[in-house]
C-alpha cells in the first residue's frame, strides 16, 4: 500500500510539472518548458536528451524493461517525450523522440495490456507525421 501513495504521489507530481510545461509553451516560454522537462528526465528517469537521442529503439526498449517502470511511470515518459519533441527544432530529433513515443505506446500496450484511446489517437497522428503505416 506504501509503495502504491508514493507511485500516486509521484505521478501526480510529474502531471503537475507537465501541466506547468504545457502552460510555458503557450506563454511562449519554450526555454523555460524545456529546462523543464530536461530536468524531470534527469532527475525523475535518469536520462538526458543527447542520451535519448543516441539510443536506438531497442536499446531504449531494453532499459524500459531494466528500469521495471510501472505503466504510469511510462504514461508520462512517452508525455515529456511528447513535448520535448514539439520543443525541438532539428526535424530528425523530433522523428526520433517521437518514435520513441510510439515505441512506448506499443510497449505499454503489449506489456500492461492496456489500451489508451488518447494513446491510439497520438499514435495515429505521429505514424502520419513520420509518414510510417
Amino acid at each position: 500500500m506504501l509503495k502504491r501513495d508514493s507511485l500516486t504521489a509521484q505521478m501526480q507530481q510529474l502531471s503537475h510539472t507537465l501541466a506547468k510545461v504545457k502552460r510555458l509553451i503557450l506563454e511562449d516560454q519554450e526555454p523555460k518548458a524545456l529546462e523543464e522537462v530536461t530536468y524531470t528526465l534527469g532527475h525523475y528517469y535518469g536520462t538526458s536528451q543527447k542520451e535519448l537521442i543516441k539510443m536506438s529503439t531497442d536499446v531504449f526498449i531494453d532499459r524500459i524493461r531494466e528500469q521495471a517502470y510501472k505503466s504510469e511511470e511510462l504514461n508520462m515518459l512517452a508525455a515529456f517525450l511528447d513535448e520535448l519533441a514539439g520543443l525541438n527544432d532539428d526535424g530528425e530529433t523530433r522523428k526520433n523522440l517521437w518514435a520513441k513515443v510510439i515505441t512506448l505506446y506499443d510497449f505499454i500496450e503489449e506489456e500492461f495490456q492496456t489500451l489508451s484511446f488518447d494513446h491510439i489517437a497520438r499514435r495515429n497522428i505521429l505514424v502520419k507525421a513520420l509518414g510510417i503505416e
